[in-house]
């Protein structure tokens, strides 16, 4: 029987030592959350009652933060400015690969849960492993409760153990080489536990050993491998705190909330015996009926009444104390759940309200953006380092837009593990201020087109995203020529020319589009060259109508080259002049609100 190094296992329980108090703090805040009162304050629920009578706000406030918190950020591999098309291609192929990484993980899916997590526990491992039957890193989000992460003065990890219960038949089936070892026999040969039995694993890993064990079982060896990483494949976020303990969201909820509970039951009891109150008749009744319609003889019926219990004002204010000290202490406004009251509903009061909700979201999103840096440079280490020559296709989705990508890594990573995870620098602002905040650092020329990219709250390539929109651009040009192309015939026409060709490139144009044909390619279609005639000799006279600047199309102005009564740099512009989204909507008030109003503005020179 093989049985644990012992320095690990003293390693282990060093650790489990140390965190002994945090320990306790999670399970009380579990059991709290499960709704397991008698585990917290045995007795304190009567039999009628097992459960509270209040909502659960442990656990609905950290839902409704962890799913605001939970949004995929963006990930961009650059290391700096990229100016040529060979480094922003080696960029966009190595941001392709971090995605790759994040959309096999699967992490989309369950952030909400690692969110939930890091709230509720105060941290977050996120555990890098390598995928040998896919031939690829894969990311795993690990729960906090139970793990022990060992870390250097620099903020590495070291060592990373996770202690978890198991039951014996489910680890009997994984290790059925061990099967006799973990149901463990006594002297008479007959097992001493059950199927159904919990029993305790410790997963540990350095950067030396994997190792699986078992310490109710004399320190039972499951499984155990060296490291080929040579480093501990872990990153941790960890929730800031005053002691350097992990404390979640609501460790200091716990009692109030119990509290209010309390109050609640004593209310229904209040209620209850209101209610069931004895009746007081005066002395002249003699006979008391019950029931509907029933009818008691007396001769001061004003004096026939029920006993009540009247609830104290106090009792109404300390529940109503108890409610708000449980909304502060989980630091959840009342607007972030809808229970907003009449006199705060203006714009300006819910966005006091949730001014420390934002900044929760965007604390968290930094600090849990930070771990997921840490994880896919791992990735982009374990890859290379365990697949080195290997050649490999990834697929996946970036906003909407399939893409695919072979590469290899030894060639394509090379030894640069760098990458930046953001939630856009304006994570937490509101998206309407946000948004115009980009557009007025983009209108005064302070950042380029590609920064603004990809400091947008969404997963996107931005090298294929820039090649769509210059494609767009260029077909709207397209587009503009031959809108000015027509403009021109009512010109033609009075200067005596025949405008039906140009109509019959329009209409050519218009049955290829109907085919599904490219506007690009529809009008390189529509206007083949014809061939060349022979030029006339040297010096010989110049053909009818051929007066004017060189170049020049019939109306269409010679020196802009646009239609006539188009302005100067208005070409790409819509109809008139039209503004574009920046003009619109870049602008903010005195109160920090964007200003959407638009206004359309037509110069034409003179």
């Amino acid at each position: 029987m093989a049985v644990v190094d012992e320095r690990i296992a003293e390693r282990v329980t060093a650790l489990r030592a140390d965190h002994a108090e945090r320990d306790a703090r999670h399970q009380l805040a579990y059991d709290a959350r499960a709704n397991k009162i008698d585990r917290v304050q045995p007795g304190s629920l009567p039999d009628a009652w097992p459960k509270p009578i209040i909502a659960n706000a442990l656990d609905t406030s950290v839902r409704q933060l962890a799913e605001n918190l939970a949004t995929l950020p963006s990930i961009n591999c650059a290391t700096g400015v990229t100016t040529s098309d060979r480094a922003k291609k080696f960029v966009a192929r190595k941001t392709k690969i971090a995605y790759s990484y994040v959309i096999d993980s699967s992490l989309k899916a369950k952030l909400p849960q690692a969110c939930d997590w890091y709230l509720f526990y105060g941290s977050l491992p996120i555990v890098v492993e390598p995928d040998f039957k896919d031939g690829k890193p894969k990311l795993r989000f690990d729960n906090p409760k139970g793990s022990y992460p060992e870390f250097d003065i620099w903020g590495n990890v070291v060592s990373y153990a996770r202690v978890y219960r198991e039951k014996a038949r489910s680890l009997a089936a994984k290790f059925p080489d061990l099967a006799e070892q973990i149901y463990e026999r006594d002297q008479m040969g007959r097992r001493v536990t059950s199927g159904d039995t919990l029993l305790e694993v410790v997963k540990f890993c350095d950067k030396d050993v994997y190792v699986l064990y078992m310490p109710e079982r004399q320190n039972l060896v499951l499984s155990q491998a060296p490291n080929p990483f040579g480093r501990t494949p872990v990153a941790v976020a960890i929730k800031p705190s005053y002691d350097e303990q992990d404390r979640g969201q609501m460790d200091d909820v716990i009692y109030p909330h119990l509290a209010r509970n309390k109050m609640a039951m004593l209310g229904m009891e209040a209620t209850n015996k209101t209610v069931r109150a004895p009746l007081a008749v005066p002395n002249d009744v003699q006979k008391i009926s019950f029931g509907d319609n029933a009818v008691i003889r007396t001769n001061s019926p004003e004096k026939i009444r029920q006993v009540g219990q009247e609830m104290p004002t106090a009792a109404w204010q300390q529940e109503q104390m108890l409610a708000e000290e449980v909304m502060r202490g989980s630091r959840t406004p009342a607007s972030a759940t809808g229970d907003v009251q009449a006199s705060i509903i203006t714009g300006q009061g819910v966005n006091a309200l949730n001014g420390g909700y934002d900044v929760q979201i965007a604390t968290g999103q930094t600090i849990i953006g930070h771990a997921l840096e840490q994880a896919i440079s791992l990735c982009f280490e374990m890859d290379e380092r365990f697949w080195p020559n290997a050649v490999k296709t990834v697929t996946g989705v970036i906003n909407g837009t399939p893409f695919q990508q072979t590469y290899s890594p030894g060639k394509d990573i090379h030894g640069d593990y760098r990458v930046s995870v953001t939630y856009g620098f304006a994570s937490g602002m509101n998206p309407n201020q946000a948004l115009v905040f980009l557009l007025q650092l983009r209108g005064d020329q302070l950042v380029p087109r590609d920064f603004v990219q990809r400091q947008l709250p969404m997963d996107i390539d931005v090298t294929a995203l820039q090649a769509q929109i210059d494609n767009e651009e260029v077909t709207d040009a397209l587009k503009q020529g031959v809108f000015g192309m027509l403009a021109s015939i009512g010109i033609m026409a009075q200067q005596g020319m025949d405008p039906t060709q140009i109509l019959r490139n329009a209409a050519n144009i218009i049955a290829l589009r109907e085919k599904g044909v490219p506007v690009h390619e529809a009008i390189l279609r529509t206007f083949q060259s014809p061939p060349a005639p022979p030029s006339p000799a040297a010096g010989g006279p110049s053909a009818p109508g051929a007066e004017g600047a060189p170049g020049a199309l019939p109306g269409m102005n010679p020196t802009t080259g646009s239609p006539m009564g188009v302005a100067p740099g208005q070409a790409q512009m819509g109809p008139g002049g039209r503004p574009d989204l920046q003009t619109l909507l870049a602008s903010l008030g005195s109160n920090g609100q964007p200003d959407l109003r638009a206004s359309v503005k037509r110069s034409v020179p003179a």
